[in-house]
């Protein structure tokens, strides 16, 4: 299973926004991710954020406290649309 189908999973199960932390430490409990990597955060964000860059209308939202130029460190959820 890939990083975004595994995030998906889980957040389709657990129906509510997750940081990416919480969607691997999930998706490796349910044992449907499998990581060899250090970082297996860093690859699912990364994954995440450019499934959302190109499908903007898709299922997948980021909701995000605003800073000063970025979304403000720690607040990124990501959430299916219409279960946030």
């Amino acid at each position: 299973m890939t990083f975004l189908q595994a995030a998906m999973a889980v957040l389709e199960a657990c129906r509510r926004p997750m940081t990416t932390t919480e969607i691997v430490k999930e998706a490796m409990r349910r044992g449907l991710l499998q990581s060899a990597g250090k970082t297996p955060e860093a690859s699912l964000s990364a994954c995440l954020y450019l499934y959302v860059r190109a499908h903007a209308d898709g299922p997948l939202v980021r909701l995000a406290e605003p800073g000063g130029t970025r979304a403000r460190r720690g607040s990124v959820r990501w959430a299916l649309r219409g279960s946030q």
